[in-house]
């Protein structure tokens, strides 16, 4: 039994307001709290901007690190995964500049995934007894994104988010393409976004505002905002939280250091400005009231609801009696947006674009409760790929530095230095040495200790790599770069628990394709026009319908599903359907349109699968009958069982009537016989038996003729019978041979199983040897390189005793030629000392004789 709305809002608790009843709930509250309580969209516009602005700063200055942060991620994964301090020190030690980006595979490999695997929207109605999805909205849902490439920017929209934690796509219904309006979704630069900082949950669903510092060139904004002037619109203000420090200049900055080459005009593309759009929702009081005449609950919002409540207290002071209104008070939110300029706003208030929800849809990653900020895969990969570049770098220097080792030598050793910096590590090239630097006893050259090995950093670069994808739980599988024999179905489990690590990553995906399907239901209920004609594939419609508002109005369930045309769900379905093609091949063939179908769901080539529909679309129109005849068929078919039952009643009842015309015949003869006989008519008894007889003999002609036909038509019913029965043996002599096919098939995999697993334990065995022989193959090293260091430190014992024995012979050598030196030395020292005394003792002797003989002349 219906009830009224009056009982249905007395079941809540409700107000009950009556003339000469005043209330007044804000009374208890003082200035402050009162203030408090009017709405933002309320406001004067200076508090409005003046509050807009406070919240956009505090946002910004929560954000700030992530967005640094996000410009770092976003750069990591093209490649610049090295700081500018890094390469510094690397150039100061002559180290090689290596980045072998892994990060970028890994997430390209995920955003394939998410590429094959698309999914659908669909709509299905709330408060209808039909439960089916609405394929019209699903299709103008899917014809809205094809006419954007809106799978395009959500998928872009994924990757950002895999990067930085955090994507974004906007949702919008523009005139500038189409006089009528067209849906454009696009995907914004995360770092353009500006959240409400007290948002935890999954995509943000509870964020009470949003907002975009968006940087466009000056003669967009003035087309914009006309009347305005640039000074106005640029917010310089939100300027210093931008990441673009390329941009950060304000326009009169730049006309200041531009203002002598006259480059900069109003409609040059470089000269841009800061527009902010924010967008916030807000609770809104209204009225629910009960209409007794109409049965019906009407809403009110807080003013039409004051000016009702009035006119039914001035109509019950009229009439001298009191007029109850059943009503309650609610809230519900309401969305607004607007556009900040430098000072002030650039234009009124207005209630948002996309009506009960914010025109941004966000995809968000991994949420860190600490800092509370949203982070990506980048995060978690960045220190195993930071680590695994330098230990590629510093294996690299090793090897460069110890194919020619150091040296220690001393000041003096070379005769030029510089020269033998350069040549030293040149095999060509000789190097000179001072004299006595070689040959001497004490060599002024040795070789530096402690050679280095790159051995482990090796096995710290291969650590390094392996993390990377440890860190993620990403597994080769699923990268497609697992390089070993397995089993398909051991691949295919490995792949699944792949996809299980990323299900939190798709699941985001998942509802933010359920935000964006509300804002498309959005603007078809409202935007797009009647009469608009959208292709339609699907079971109630075909082709091109007309989009009209009945077909549109409504309450509906947004529901994401995987979408059939997707690769991967296709290659799923066409596993499972090629059995049963199989079995019902017979269907397929008598129903062309049922074939057709399946092949939609099948991995063929589109065009291949269209050009089929064309043929068997084009054969039906050039034969306009077969439709018809096909019709007419199943109606003959019909008609032809129907025509049986009615003829196997009609035979029964002809029996039975011929049963009682026959007792009724018998009777009256019966009767007639006696009445001969009570007359003593014997002539006329044996004329009554001879008609009798006659008209015995006539009923056994009809009879055995009745006979033979009701034997023609069971002959003819063993016959079909015989028929169904042959029909079903070979029914059931083709699924017998399934089954054993099947069987067979289970029998052939089972032992395929055996054989493997034997296989399998034989490969053991073959590793466990191999192991075990690489182990003795190990041990026989190791026990050689020990026996070679034996030798080498023996040889290099005797060595160094051979050399000292060297250097003490080369030592007494060179003391004896020491000696010799000195006692020559000593010897031409006295033959100098005796020519000189006897030079002198002759000159003395000439000196004396020339005294003597003064006058003699030598």
């Amino acid at each position: 039994m219906a009830r009224n709305a009056a009982a249905v809002l007395d079941d809540i608790e409700y107000q009950d307001i009556t003339p000469g009843a005043e209330s007044d709930e804000y009374s208890g509250q003082g200035e402050t709290e009162l203030k408090a309580l009017v709405p933002l969209s309320k406001k004067s516009p200076k508090a409005q901007f003046r509050i807009l602005r406070g919240y956009i700063k505090a946002d910004l200055d929560y954000s700030v690190k992530w967005r640094k942060q996000a410009t770092d991620d976003l750069g990591f994964v093209a490649g610049d995964q090295l700081s500018d301090e890094d390469k510094q020190l690397l150039d100061e030690q002559g180290r090689p500049h290596i980045v072998f980006n892994r990060i970028e595979t890994i997430l390209k490999a995920i955003a394939g995934m998410e590429i094959n695997g698309r999914h659908e929207i669909n709509y299905l109605p709330r408060n209808n007894a039909d439960t089916q999805k609405n394929e019209l909205l699903t299709a103008i849902s899917k014809w809205m994104g094809d006419g954007c490439d809106a799978e395009d920017e959500q998928s872009e929209a994924f990757q950002q988010c895999l990067s930085t934690g955090i994507g974004i796509t906007e949702s919008r219904y523009s005139y500038e393409n189409e006089p009528e309006g067209s849906y454009i979704e696009e995907q914004i630069d995360c770092r353009e976004f500006v959240w409400d900082r007290t948002s935890r949950k999954k995509n943000l669903r509870e964020a009470r505002r949003m907002a975009r510092l968006r940087r466009m060139p000056l003669g967009d904004a003035l087309q914009i905002f006309p009347g305005k002037t640039k000074l106005q619109i640029d917010c310089v203000w939100a300027n210093q939280n931008y990441l673009d420090e390329a941009t950060l200049k304000s326009i009169e900055e730049k006309r200041i250091r531009q203002e002598n080459s006259g480059l900069w005009e109003d409609n040059d593309d470089r000269n841009e400005v800061t527009v902010v759009v924010v967008q916030w929702r807000e609770k809104e009081a209204y009225w629910r009231v009960a209409d007794e005449t109409s049965n019906t609950v009407q809403d009110y919002t807080d003013d039409e609801y004051q000016k009702v409540s009035g006119r039914l207290k001035a109509i019950g002071n009229k009439m001298g009696a009191q007029v109850a209104m059943h009503s309650r008070k609610a809230f519900r939110w309401r969305y607004y947006q607007a556009f900040l300029g430098s000072e002030d706003l650039l234009e009124a208030v207005h209630p948002a674009p996309c009506g009960q929800q914010f025109s941004w849809g966000v995809i968000t990653g991994a949420f860190d409760a600490k800092k509370r900020q949203w982070y990506g895969l980048v995060r978690v990969m960045r220190d195993p790929q930071l680590w695994a570049n330098k230990f590629m770098s510093q294996i690299m220097q090793l090897l460069n530095a110890t194919a020619k080792g150091g040296i220690l030598a001393e000041a003096d050793a070379f005769d030029d230095q510089r020269q033998a910096e350069e040549t030293y590590a040149m095999p060509e090239g000789i190097t000179w040495m001072a004299p006595g630097a070689l040959s001497g006893g004490k060599p002024k050259i040795m070789p530096k200790p402690g050679q280095a090995d790159a051995s482990a950093y090796v096995n710290l670069l291969t650590y390094a790599v392996q993390s990377i994808t440890a860190v993620t739980g990403i597994n080769l599988e699923l990268l497609g770069q697992a390089d070993k024999d397995q089993p398909g179905i051991v691949e295919h489990m490995r792949k699944q628990a792949g996809m299980t690590v990323l299900a939190t990553m798709f699941d985001s995906l998942r509802g933010f394709l359920k935000i964006v399907g509300r804002k498309r239901l959005y603007f078809m209920q409202t935007r797009v026009p009647d009469g608009t004609m959208v292709r339609v594939a699907g079971i109630e419609y075909a082709q091109v319908v007309q989009v009209t508002k009945d077909k549109t109005t409504g309450t509906y369930d947004v529901v994401v599903d995987d979408a059939p045309t997707s690769p991967n769900v296709k290659e799923a379905n066409w596993a499972v359907m090629q059995p049963m093609m199989t079995i019902f091949k017979d269907q397929l063939a008598a129903s062309p349109e049922l074939l057709v179908l399946a092949m939609e769901y099948s991995p063929l080539p589109t065009a291949f699968v269209e050009a089929i529909k064309k043929t068997l679309a084009k054969q039906q129109a050039q034969d306009p009958g077969q439709q018809q005849w096909q019709e007419t068929m199943k109606q003959l078919a019909i008609a032809k069982l129907t025509a049986e039952i009615n003829k196997d009643q009609s035979t029964a009842e002809m029996q039975n009537a011929k049963a009682g015309a026959t007792t009724s015949t018998a009777t009256y003869d019966l009767a007639m016989a006696q009445n001969l006989l009570a007359k003593n008519d014997i002539s006329g008894f044996e004329h009554h038996i001879k008609a009798m007889s006659g008209a015995a003999k006539a009923e056994l002609d009809k009879a055995k003729a009745a006979q033979t036909i009701a034997q023609t038509y069971q002959d003819m019913q063993q016959t079909d019978i015989d028929r169904r029965q042959h029909h079903s043996d070979m029914l059931d002599a083709a699924t017998n041979r399934a089954a054993t096919r099947h069987s067979s098939a289970i029998e052939t995999q089972g032992a395929m199983a055996d054989a493997h697993q034997a296989q399998t334990a034989r490969h053991q065995a073959l590793t466990d040897r191999i192991m075990a022989h690489m182990q003795a193959r190990q041990q026989a090293l190791d026990s050689l390189h020990a026996m070679a260091d034996r030798e080498q430190a023996g040889q290099q014992i005797a060595g160094d005793q051979s050399l000292k024995a060297q250097q003490m012979a080369q030592d007494q050598e060179g003391a004896a030629q020491d000696r010799q030196l000195k006692a020559q030395q000593l010897r031409q020292q006295d033959q100098h000392n005796q020519r000189t005394s006897d030079i002198q003792r002759l000159t003395a002797q000439a000196a004396l004789q020339a005294a003597q003989n003064p006058g003699n002349e030598t």
